[in-house]
């Protein structure tokens, strides 16, 4: 019975006063000490639109909390593999049919990224091996000779690889 009347009155405690920890008190500052600026590569290869979808509004989010940790940031993407089906103005009949209304919000996505200021790059292996015809990938994202090269190349330009991979 004294285990339950503990229990009960460590809920009501929680309850009435909230977690320990307030989301305002949450940051990053061990691993940010010191640290001014940092430029990041995002190797986005994501085969599923949702999450691909979900993925560039966490992109955006980290700069914003960058920001609130006071580090300036630079941010690139590259998308390779699978997620050059969901970035073009053009998508396959099926596609289309099954992810439209997602496709619509990459889409708008992409193009609040821009307007963020994120540099977005496009694997032309890929779109090759997936039939999306370069001319259609949406506004805002550069169709370059590869991927991997590109993500090598920023790297050695001090770009710091975040992978989002399946």
């Amino acid at each position: 019975m004294k285990k339950l009347w503990i229990a009960c009155v460590l809920a009501t405690s929680f309850l009435i006063t909230g977690p320990l920890v307030q989301a305002s008190e949450l940051n990053n500052k061990a691993a940010l000490d010191g640290i001014q600026e940092i430029k990041v590569i995002y190797d986005v290869r994501k085969a599923n639109p949702n999450l691909l979808l979900a993925y560039l509004k966490g992109i955006e989010s980290n700069r914003k909390n960058l920001a609130l940790e006071g580090v300036k940031s630079t941010q690139r993407i590259v998308f390779i593999a699978d997620s050059v089906k969901y970035i073009t103005s053009k998508p396959s009949d099926d596609v289309s049919i099954q992810h439209g209304d997602v496709l619509k919000k990459i889409a708008e996505q992409v193009k609040r990224l821009k307007s963020l200021g994120v540099e977005m790059e496009a694997c032309s292996a890929a779109t090759a091996a997936f039939n999306v015809d370069n001319d259609t990938i949406l506004p805002g994202i550069q169709v370059v000779r590869s991927g991997f090269l590109s993500v090598m190349g920023w790297q050695a330009k001090g770009y710091q690889l975040v992978p989002i991979y399946n």
